[in-house]
């Protein structure tokens, strides 16, 4: 297989833009920021209601009675009182969706263009809306995205108005088709959102595509759209700095000339001599900026972070990694955050991550839909590989589940689809189609996407499945050639994926709890790798694993515990799944495996039985007002040698005091019980309270419980950027 560097389109803002809404960071190291297009953070500054609104895509729509809040946010965590308790038995989620509430949504925000020129592309991209949001600009509706995984990109130029005056923009999120998946989506704009300004001519949507060819060598391809009215002259300029920052000598493109209306695609090389490649010990970052130029003059630039790395796949030797062999010890992960739903900050993501790194995995399996790009810089910074997966279902509902994706897999996608063409495609194409062409080409550059799979036990059978299948590989190579395709199969035996076409279609032949049948359809030939995509806990598995060169990996049932899935349990809102508990409490069996992979060993605090106090302490002192921080405050009811009691679920009763707010409460409970307002049971003797600066200064946060001695801490709130660390961290 050819060699691959992979890297992530930086989402970073020039200085002095958009009147609206705060600048995104930059990324620490080698990461640049653009100094042409513009980038807004446009997570803060929005308004919410609950329910249906008439009318409420409307410019002149009165909206002065709704909420406050920044994105992401998910409204279904909260319910519609919070802080009551939003489950309820007869949701129409059932326990599939954790019994928690579904419905509309709406979300509005009023901004300026004061400080963009009026001959500017204007665009607005979402990371994720869940679900089947409907986005109007000033009134206008601009387009309806169904699936809540994937992200799109509108252009709202033409609905835009110019200078000072007032714009607004409207999201209407509709959940009411339940159940919705075998597990807890959320509901509302649960991802990042920027806006994106251009010249009219720039480089179009996730069109760059960086590779390495050979040896020292940075290949990278773009394609640049002429939005503008007049032909013009187009060359493209690559400067790429290492992870130090420092900037490699620039590379300029011979000039094409572009149609108005037109686009043309540009490619160069960089050489980098005596590269710092991208490990998972390791996990080096450069920063690619490829720049246009419109007779010679810089208009629009196009930011990549760049991980140079090999990742080959051998039928006999299995997978490597800079040409050292490797294994994934991985986990399949939902995306919610218990307490925090969907809309979780990076904080949280990277507490996640670092907690999963310290048992010894070093591989993510995204299960059953598409990460967010903030998940993925954390990967890319803190050294894992991912499995990015496409669909949990495709044409045939696994259950009842009238509202999941396959009401829309084979449906004719509307325009304008928000995303760009799909490869080889001509006319109206599906949605499955769509999303897949979204999802490759937004995270094609991520050094830690190891691999895509295209679906999850998917229950179609062998015939319909056979084409579909054989479209989705050909669009991911045709988009990311040499990346391997593969998918987490169902019986495979059973199914006539062993002997079918199955086998022949996928690059690395995956499958579920069935590991004999892997192997055998791995050595057959012509022989490939193979892969365990989901796999129980047992640690024997292991063993297989290690004595079967071919097989890469696998990935366990789960690495935390989830919520939903959970359909006759009630008052459980969750199964009883994961290495860890939905807050990040090792259970014994992350033990186990820690211990099987070789990690550092680490081991659960002492017990006590008489509890006498509540001890507090936070994962971080400090604390930011960023949207994407949060300090997770951990309440332990402890006797009087500071000894957890795990017997003990009496309610902690949080308070605070200072420039800080408690975003959420929670524990390990699988139970339901509301993540808001200030009172939590203790499960196993622990509670937390999520908390985030409001503004600069002391914060004390209080944690009490009857008749035990209340316990106190202080954290310090910040304005200062959140800024995602690397490598073994938090």
């Amino acid at each position: 297989m050819r060699n691959f560097v992979f890297g992530r389109r930086l989402a970073v803002a020039a200085a002095g833009v958009l009147a609206a809404g705060l600048l995104l960071a930059p990324v620490t190291g080698a990461a640049a920021i653009n100094q042409y297009r513009t980038v807004t953070d446009f997570d803060p500054g929005w308004l919410f209601n609950y329910g249906d609104a008439s009318g409420a895509g409307g410019a002149s729509y009165n909206d002065g009675g709704w909420r406050k809040l920044s994105v992401p946010h998910d409204w279904s965590i909260e319910g519609p009182n919070p802080p009551a308790s939003p489950f309820s038995q007869s949701a129409p989620s059932t326990g599939r969706g954790g019994y928690l509430p579904s419905g509309i949504g709406w979300y509005r925000k009023h901004f300026s263009l004061a400080a963009v020129p009026s001959g500017r592309k204007v665009s607005l991209e979402f990371d994720g809306v869940m679900a089947n949001a409907s986005v109007y600009v000033n009134g206008t509706l601009i387009g309806t995205h169904p699936y809540g995984y994937t992200s799109f990109r509108y252009d709202i130029t033409a609905a835009a108005k110019f200078g000072g005056a007032d714009n607004v923009v409207a999201v209407k999120t509709d959940t009411t088709s339940q159940p919705a998946s075998r597990y807890y989506t959320g509901a509302g704009i649960h991802r990042d959102v920027r806006l994106i300004a251009t010249d009219p001519v720039h480089v179009g949507q996730w069109a760059t595509r960086v590779t390495t060819p050979g040896a020292n060598t940075v290949h990278a391809e773009t394609t640049v759209v002429n939005e503008g009215s007049a032909a013009a002259s187009v060359s493209v300029r690559g400067v790429l700095s290492d992870p130090g920052g420092s900037a490699l000598p620039a590379v300029t493109t011979a000039a094409k000339t572009v149609a108005a209306g037109a686009s043309a695609t540009f490619a160069y090389d960089v050489a980098v001599s005596n590269p710092r490649l991208w490990d998972l010990t390791n996990p080096n970052l450069y920063s690619l900026a490829t720049n246009v130029l419109v007779g010679g003059t810089a208009v629009d630039d196009d930011v990549t972070s760049v991980g140079i790395r090999t990742l080959t796949f051998n039928a006999s030797t299995g997978m490597s990694l800079n040409g050292k062999n490797v294994k994934f010890q991985g986990v399949a992960l939902h995306q919610d955050f218990h307490g925090l739903g969907m809309a979780a900050p990076q904080r949280a993501m990277q507490r996640r991550l670092a907690q999963l790194k310290a048992l010894g995995v070093n591989a993510i399996r995204t299960a059953h839909d598409p990460p967010s790009p903030a998940f993925l810089e954390l990967t890319d910074r803190m050294g894992f590989l991912v499995l990015d997966e496409f669909f949990d279902v495709w044409t045939q509902h696994k259950y009842s589940d009238v509202g999941d994706y396959a009401t829309y897999f084979g449906k004719t996608a509307s325009a304008p689809a928000g995303t760009p063409a799909v490869p080889g495609a001509s006319g109206s194409v599906p949605w499955y189609q769509v999303d897949a062409t979204s999802v490759v080409m937004r995270d094609r550059n991520h050094p830690s996407v190891a691999m895509w799979s295209t679906g999850n036990e998917i229950r179609d059978s062998l015939s319909t499945r056979t084409p579909l299948l054989t479209r989705m590989v050909s669009i991911a190579h045709a988009l990311d050639p040499g990346r391997p395709v593969t998918q987490a199969l169902f019986r495979p035996s059973d199914s006539g994926d062993v002997t079918g076409a199955t086998r022949t279609i996928v690059d690395v032949f995956g499958g579920n709890y069935r590991p004999d049948e892997v192997i055998t359809a791995a050595k057959t030939s012509p022989a490939r790798a193979g892969l365990f995509t989901e796999m129980g806990t047992d640690t024997s598995a292991w063993t297989t694993v290690r004595n079967n060169a071919m097989v890469t990996g696998l990935f366990l049932w789960t690495g935390a515990a989830y919520l939903g899935e959970a359909d006759g349990l009630w008052p459980r809102a969750e199964p009883d799944f994961g290495l860890m508990d939905g807050v990040g409490t090792v259970r014994p069996i992350g033990y186990s495996w820690q211990r099987t992979w070789g990690a550092p060993a680490t081991s659960p605090p002492p017990t006590g039985t008489a509890a006498t106090r509540v001890l507090v302490s936070p994962d971080h002192s400090t604390v930011s007002t960023d949207i994407d921080d949060v300090s997770y405050v951990k309440a332990t009811v402890a006797d009087s040698s500071g000894r957890v009691v795990t017997g003990s679920s009496a309610a902690v009763t949080f308070g605070i005091t200072g420039p800080g707010v408690l975003v959420a409460v929670d524990s390990g409970s699988p139970v339901q019980e509301s993540f808001r307002g200030t009172v939590r049971k203790a499960y196993q003797g622990v509670a937390y309270a999520l908390v985030r600066a409001t503004g600069p200064g002391a914060i004390t946060v209080t944690a009490s419980s009857g008749g035990l001695t209340t316990g106190t801490t202080t954290l310090t709130g910040t304005t200062a950027s959140f800024v995602p660390c690397s490598g073994s961290c938090d």
